[in-house]
């Protein structure tokens, strides 16, 4: 006002002045708190130059920002861990605008394109989803059947046997028990017999009894199967 009281052309411009780099999403962070308000005059030959008036009173606060000009005078939400937290949650907030909110008719075509899909109609759309959504389910329902096998350590650790056996020509047969497959095994392998015929009766017991074997019992089983050696191959 004086500027222009003066004579001389003058306007107030705002802003943002400083940031906060993230090194999380390695981007500059401006905030609100960085918002800032210069004077600019018109100086023949020069054009509209700035005058900050800050510089006079708090010359930091134009160098190095508003943060960098308080010290320790930030707010106890902006120090620490709780300042790694926002920078993350900013994160969090610019993925959720940028992939869900700003997700527009024009970005879902642009999905669609490398599939040769330049136009679709509900129907089309509704459709893929339906697709999806099944060969999702079905991808999930077999992960989680062979998740639940693989779950079972008694399970296991007989698969790992007969991987052993497996290798002296003792393999098992479509359908065949444990209980005839290591007896089978034991006839082949007489050497082992002893030590198969308790392996069987310990997987048996595990998989079997009326009372479930104290968790000792499937150690000392999953134990004996990682020292079994087979000695001869069988022809």
């Amino acid at each position: 006002m004086l500027m222009r009281a003066a004579g001389i052309p003058a306007r107030v411009v705002t802003g943002y002045q400083g940031g906060y780099w993230s090194d999380a999403g390695h981007y500059l962070l401006v905030r609100n708190s960085d918002a800032h308000a210069w004077s600019e005059v018109w100086l023949a030959g020069r054009g509209w130059v700035r005058i900050d008036p800050t510089a006079a009173v708090r010359p930091q606060r134009v160098d190095l920002g508003a943060a960098a000009a308080a010290g320790d005078q930030l707010p106890w939400t902006q120090t620490g861990w709780l300042q790694s937290l926002r920078n993350h949650w900013d994160i969090v907030n610019h993925w959720w605008n940028e992939g869900v909110i700003g997700f527009d008719t024009l970005r879902q075509r642009g999905l669609l394109t490398p599939f040769g899909i330049r136009k679709a109609d509900p129907a089309l759309l509704g459709l893929l989803l339906a697709i999806s959504c099944v060969l999702s389910g079905a991808l999930g329902l077999v992960w989680a059947l062979w998740r639940r096998g693989e779950a079972d350590p008694a399970r296991a650790a007989l698969r790992a046997l007969e991987r052993k056996l497996a290798r002296c020509g003792v393999v098992r047969r479509h359908g065949e028990g444990p209980r005839h497959y290591l007896s089978r095994a034991a006839r082949a392998l007489p050497a082992r017999r002893i030590e198969l015929q308790q392996l069987m009766d310990c997987y048996l017991e595990l998989r079997y009894a009326h009372v479930e074997p104290p968790p000792e019992f499937l150690q000392r089983f999953r134990r004996a199967v990682r020292n079994f050696r087979v000695i001869r191959v069988v022809k």
